[in-house]
């Protein structure tokens, strides 16, 4: 199937890469997470179309949208990012789907702006807790995250062959098109600029998982949180702190399943993130 075609809009005075597909149904918004893209979304899109008009975005500083070298690039910017984005689009209401700091971003959306979140389906959200991947940690390190984070096939392939619990999901084309895109202007600035605003050698910064946890009490959305059973960047027990601060959220464990189910499991993701869209509003 093909690939929706890339359409670029406007927010803040960047441009912003987006796809949109089907023209019925409620709206859902779908952000990836650090340093990815739309890409991530190809094989869920023409699904979740299936039922609803879907949009995904190149969050600020990925994909082919602007990397400004001022901007900040915290959660609460990309929230906004996110709302700016829903104006341009003319949605005053949609539903969230997000994987690790997509799914951050689809937490403090409906922290903020709740009357605008109908509900959220949410992938491994970021910054609920540690352990996190050592890559990571070390790339928040001066000089030595230059090293760690250069864009190459090798690299890539790596991390990325880390963040699935099946290997074989990750293909060379992938892996090239990945490195393509981090090899934009400004991508790997903005890449270590977001990393490092939100944890250090330690991992996530405790002010930041402080911040998380405030706003993840605030939310009385509907949700669905999945977790891959074989996820290295975020483990699984981090499920265990979500659902103390939102009990009434609807969990789902993937298995065999690592940290991108949209990616590794995009026909499982789709149905789960389809069925809960379809009751979200009713019951949990």
């Amino acid at each position: 199937m093909n690939r929706p075609r890339d359409q670029f809009t406007t927010i803040e005075g960047h441009q912003v890469r987006y796809w949109q597909e089907g023209q019925e149904g409620p709206a859902v918004l779908c952000l990836h997470g650090i340093g990815c893209s739309v890409l991530e979304w190809e094989h869920c899109i023409h699904a979740l179309a299936t039922r609803h008009r879907v949009y995904a975005l190149d969050l600020l500083g990925c994909g082919l949208t602007a990397k400004p070298g001022d901007a900040s690039y915290d959660v609460a910017t990309l929230a906004r990012f996110t709302l700016g984005f829903m104006d341009a689009m003319g949605l005053d209401l949609a539903s969230l789907v997000g994987n690790s700091l997509g799914a951050r971003v689809a937490m403090e959306c409906a922290a903020i702006a709740p009357d605008r979140v109908q509900s959220l389906v949410l992938s491994a959200p970021a910054t609920m807790a540690n352990p996190t991947l050592l890559d990571f940690r070390l790339a928040s390190l001066p000089g030595l995250g230059e090293l760690l984070t250069r864009p190459t096939v090798f690299g890539t392939t790596r991390l990325w062959r880390t963040a699935v619990a099946d290997p074989a999901c990750i293909t060379a084309d992938m892996v090239r098109e990945k490195v393509t895109l981090a090899r934009q202007p400004g991508a790997q600035k903005a890449f270590l600029k977001t990393l490092r605003g939100l944890m250090n050698l330690g991992g996530f910064r405790p002010s930041v998982m402080d911040d998380t946890h405030a706003k993840a009490r605030r939310i009385q959305t509907p949700t669905c949180v999945l977790w891959g059973r074989q996820d290295r960047f975020l483990p699984v027990a981090h499920l265990d702190t979500l659902m103390r601060l939102m009990p009434h959220a609807k969990p789902v464990v993937l298995a065999p399943c690592g940290h991108a189910p949209m990616v590794e499991r995009p026909v499982d993701f789709s149905r789960i993130a389809l069925d809960f869209l379809a009751g979200a509003g009713i019951d949990l």
